[in-house]
């Protein structure tokens, strides 16, 4: 899935790309590492980050907030990396208007990652064996509200086969 195709990204060192690591109000999961995997915060935290204007991008998602911090960008592009983002389509409907509205749209590259078929990514979903039958309905039904969205991006690529995919994402990474 995603995971694997990000991991794949992250091992071509030619990519200069570094993982912009989110901010979440969430708790961590078993082997989660704060600052690493995400910042966990409290609730009132990232709201006080909302008001003083330090997030990119944020939404909330099955009763949790999850967001970019300005800083977190900035601290990678001063370190001559790429920033990576992994997100939502929501906080990329965020970023991409945020940007055509500057008229810095050609500054970002988007990315959306395709299933290649509700089907098929609910038998991904149900592989896994993580999620009760609720919420694998829950995660279809914001696959579909995501598969709508999916044209505001500047590319689309489609989840078929993890090497097809990773190779599609390097070309597109390294024209632009």
């Amino acid at each position: 899935g995603k995971g694997t195709v990000e991991q794949s990204l992250f091992t071509n060192q030619d990519l200069k790309l570094k993982l912009s690591v989110s901010i979440t109000t969430r708790k961590p999961r078993e082997g989660e590492i704060d600052g690493v995997h995400y910042y966990f915060v409290p609730s009132e935290t990232f709201e006080t980050f909302i008001e003083e204007n330090k997030l990119l991008e944020y939404s909330k998602h099955f009763d949790n907030y999850y967001g970019t911090l300005y800083s977190e960008i900035s601290n990678i592009l001063s370190s001559g990396k790429i920033p990576f983002l992994e997100i939502e389509t929501n906080g990329a409907k965020q970023i991409i208007e945020k940007y055509r509205k500057e008229g810095r749209e050609d500054e970002i590259c988007s990315i959306f990652l395709m299933p290649p078929s509700l089907t098929e990514l609910e038998r991904r979903i149900e592989t896994r064996n993580t999620e009760t039958y609720d919420l694998i309905l829950k995660r279809l039904d914001k696959a579909r509200e995501e598969i709508i969205l999916s044209s505001m991006f500047k590319y689309v690529v489609v989840n078929n086969s993890i090497e097809d995919t990773v190779n599609k994402i390097k070309e597109i990474i390294k024209d632009n």
